[in-house]
C-alpha cells in the first residue's frame, strides 16, 4: 500500500488515513509526499497515486527489476497507455467530451485494464464529477480497439508460424535432395563414349552440390550487406568455376532467388540483400 509523509508535521500515513489527518490533526491544506518515490502531491492529486516503486525497483535499470529481471506488469501496461493515446490520433470524429476526457485519462500512469476498476478509478480521480455515461462509452471505444489489436496480432503470429513451418519443410527437402547421388550408367561399349559420361555425370554432380545457402552467408559474411545485382555475380562466378558450365545464367539465377526466400537470417529488400544479427 502506498504511503505519504505529510510535509506539514513529518507523519507518515497510509492512503486511507490522509482525510482524518487533515479534518482533526494537521488542520493545513493537504501536502504530502510518497515514501516510495518521493513525489510531491497537493490537494487531492495523492488519489491517483494507488501504485509505487519497491526499493529495488527504485534503484534498478528503467523498466527492470534487480538483476536484469523484464517487468511484464509494466510492460502491459505501458503498451495498454500507448494504445490510449493512440486512440485520440485516429478517432478524428470523436465528439468534444469523449476526446477531452480520453486525453486526460492517456495522462495517468496507472489506468486499470478491467471495466469495473477502470469506472471507478475515473471516478475518484475526478473527485466524482465525470459523467459516468460518457466513461462508459470511453471503455467501449478503448475496449474495441484492444479488440482489434488482439486480433491483427493473432493473424500476425499465425501467418508468421506458418512462413517459419514452410520455410522448415523446404529445407529438409533441399537437405534430403542434397543427400542423393546421381546414378552412374553403364559403360559403354565406345571407350570415347564412356569417358564423355562420366565428364557429364561429374558436372551434374557439382551443379548438385553447389551450396547456394552456404555461397551467400559466405559473401554476406563479409559484407553484411550488398546489391542483389552483385550478390547474383558472385554467386554466378563461384557456380561457373565449381562446375564449369557456362551458359547457365537464367538457371542460376533463378535458383539464388528460390533459395534467398528460404534463408531466415538473412533480409531482401529494395534491391539489396542484409545479414541479420
Amino acid at each position: 500500500m502506498v504511503v505519504f509523509t505529510c510535509n506539514h508535521c513529518g507523519e507518515s500515513l497510509h492512503k486511507p488515513k490522509v482525510e482524518k489527518h487533515y479534518q482533526f490533526q494537521c488542520r493545513n491544506y493537504k501536502y504530502l509526499s510518497c515514501v516510495d518515490c518521493l513525489k510531491d502531491f497537493r490537494n487531492d492529486e495523492y488519489n491517483v497515486h494507488t501504485k509505487c516503486l519497491t526499493e529495488d525497483e527504485r534503484y534498478a535499470a528503467k523498466g527492470t527489476y534487480k538483476n536484469g529481471l523484464v517487468k511484464k506488469g509494466d510492460v502491459k501496461q505501458e503498451s495498454w497507455l500507448e494504445m490510449i493515446k493512440s486512440i485520440c490520433d485516429f478517432e478524428k470524429n470523436l465528439k468534444p467530451s469523449i476526446r477531452h476526457l480520453l486525453e486526460t485519462i492517456s495522462q495517468y500512469s496507472n489506468v486499470p485494464r478491467k471495466k469495473a476498476k477502470f469506472l471507478n478509478f475515473i471516478k475518484s480521480s475526478s473527485g466524482n464529477r465525470a459523467n459516468m455515461r460518457e466513461v462508459e462509452e470511453v471503455w467501449d471505444i478503448i475496449e474495441k480497439y484492444k479488440n482489434q489489436k488482439d486480433s491483427t496480432k493473432n493473424v500476425e503470429n499465425m501467418s508468421e508460424n506458418g512462413d517459419v513451418k514452410k520455410r522448415v519443410l523446404e529445407d529438409e527437402e533441399d537437405s534430403l535432395n542434397s543427400k542423393k547421388k546421381p546414378k552412374v550408367s553403364r559403360e559403354n561399349e565406345s571407350g570415347v563414349g564412356q569417358s564423355q559420361e562420366h565428364m557429364n555425370t561429374d558436372v551434374s554432380a557439382e551443379a548438385t552440390k553447389f551450396k547456394y545457402k552456404e555461397k551467400v552467408l559466405e559473401i554476406l559474411a563479409t559484407k553484411q550487406d550488398i546489391s542483389l545485382k552483385k550478390l547474383q555475380k558472385k554467386i554466378l562466378k563461384q557456380y561457373i568455376n565449381a562446375t564449369g558450365l557456362s551458359d547457365c545464367e537464367e538457371k542460376v539465377v533463378k535458383k539464388l532467388h528460390k533459395k534467398l526466400n528460404k534463408i531466415l537470417n538473412i533480409s531482401v529488400k529494395d534491391g539489396r540483400v542484409k545479414l541479420i544479427s
